[in-house]
């Protein structure tokens, strides 16, 4: 299955994630809503960092093979599938992240539990997201031609943490609005530039741009 066709499956439709939206206003206790909030985010830095571990092993297989061309074709291109679909599966998994952390009924907590909510999402944010971004932006610039990133991947997971992001400093349920004002420059100006972007990338950035 292509990642427009799991973009686009059931799970993940508006009215879909509506209903996600209301079960954990409704259904997460006040007592519930840190753990959720570290689950949900633990749960997406590890998948980032599959998606590090299996683009490193990519790129030296990606110049194993500018050696060694003919004799590693297949497994460099078992290499290339295996960061994308980790690369998918960050993007979609950002996706219901987003709904779940900006759905927590964050009001109904104490004090002290809305600043450690806050917390955590804040070291994420300030960590593996922006990262992501990034690292996105180096790729889309590079053009892979540093033989470091899978440009297409690096594209998917950065519009996906651009999306996430800036889900997460509208929600008045995180109550987190970070200056990224210096990485959103850097794109605009870097990124826009580039003829070769995926499309989805294209809409993430020129959105912050149009939000700044």
């Amino acid at each position: 299955m292509s990642y427009d066709e799991l973009a686009a499956s059931p799970i993940l439709t508006t009215s879909h994630m509506d209903k996600l939206s209301k079960a954990v206003q409704t259904f997460i206790t006040p007592g519930q809503i840190l753990d959720m909030a570290t689950r949900v985010l633990v749960m997406l830095r590890d998948i980032w960092e599959r998606v590090c571990d299996v683009e490193n092993v990519s790129a030296v297989g990606r110049e194993h093979h500018a050696r060694k061309k003919r004799r590693t074709t297949g497994r460099s291109e078992k290499a290339k599938g295996d960061v994308d679909s980790n690369g998918v599966t960050f993007a979609l998994a950002a996706r219901i992240a987003a709904i779940v952390l900006s759905s927590l009924p964050l009001h109904s907590a104490t004090e002290a539990v809305q600043r450690e909510v806050q917390a955590t999402v804040k070291g994420s944010l300030d960590g593996f997201v922006r990262e992501a971004i990034l690292i996105g932006q180096n790729a889309a610039v590079s053009g892979g031609t540093d033989g470091r990133h899978n440009i297409w991947a690096a594209q998917v997971v950065a519009a996906a943490a651009l999306r996430l992001r800036y889900l997460l400093q509208l929600s008045v349920h995180a109550r987190y609005t970070p200056d990224y004002q210096s990485d959103s420059e850097g794109l605009f100006a870097e990124v826009l530039v580039v003829e070769d972007r995926l499309p989805e990338y294209s809409v993430e950035i020129v959105s912050r741009a149009l939000a700044c």
